[in-house]
């Protein structure tokens, strides 16, 4: 090989290697839900969910709903969800004094089809919150199996 081909070679290794990195660095900066919105506290329950991180995601229901939910299964449930490839989003949020509502919209990764493209699925849920002077808290989850009753 001559000089020219050695360079296109290294050239290219060089963008490849550019491309890692900064892809490295631009996933560990994600940027935390808003707390403040109802949102970002629908947001980060799903994604407390999907981590296996059942303490946050307890901690971001209504306290209705924590006082007729078993905490210990609860834990146990949501301490066993993560690792999942699902994608949250939320598509509208719509305010009523003390109360909210919020679609969350939870996108899995699909597998390759026939012909090698990727094929996904979107399912879209209403979640409801309240707002209790200081924060906002979860009244009815968008999956409510992790909600034992308790006894």
């Amino acid at each position: 090989m001559d000089r020219f081909t050695y360079a296109v070679i290294a050239g290219v290794l060089a963008l490849v290697a550019v491309g890692l990195g900064a892809t490295a660095v631009l996933r560990g900066r994600e940027v935390p839900p808003d707390l403040s919105t109802p949102g970002g506290v629908v947001l980060a329950y799903a994604l407390a969910e999907q981590r296996g991180d059942a303490e946050t995601a307890w901690n971001l229901l209504a306290p209705s709903v924590q006082a007729r939910t078993d905490r210990e299964l609860f834990l146990a449930r949501a301490a066993h969800r993560g690792g999942d490839r699902t994608y949250y989003s939320i598509e509208e949020a719509q305010l009523d004094g003390t109360g909210a509502s919020v679609v969350l919209v939870q996108t899995y990764a699909g597998s390759s089809g026939l012909l090698g493209t990727a094929t996904s699925y979107s399912n879209r849920t209403t979640v409801r919150l309240s707002y209790d002077g200081s924060a906002w808290r979860i009244t009815v989850p968008s999956d409510d199996h992790l909600l034992p009753v308790r006894r």
